[in-house]
């Protein structure tokens, strides 16, 4: 997992503030829901009221991690036609 403390351009658009991955063999066992809401608090203390997401429109598995957490979802856009579109969430960090 990885918090990015502020955002610039490319952030915006493909990354937000927060970022994480998990292991294939260790995927649907809420692995990544519990990493999310772990950094959530890290972020508070880094001064974010709020973070950004973003993920892919065809990942469900990630668009489920987020909405578990509190994710708004905020827009979705298509930045190349080739490429599913983005998802950009917002969570209130506590």
């Amino acid at each position: 997992i990885s918090i990015h403390h502020a955002l610039n351009d490319a952030l915006r658009v493909q990354g937000g503030h927060i970022g994480y991955d998990t292991v294939p063999s260790l995927r649907g066992r809420g692995v990544a829901t519990e990493m999310l809401r772990q950094a959530l608090p890290a972020a508070r203390a880094l001064g974010l009221t709020e973070v950004l997401l973003t993920c892919d429109d065809t990942n469900a598995a990630s668009i489920r991690v987020i909405e578990r957490n509190g994710g708004s979802l905020r827009a979705t856009r298509t930045l190349d036609p080739n490429r599913p579109p983005k998802r950009y969430y917002w969570i209130d960090v506590p």
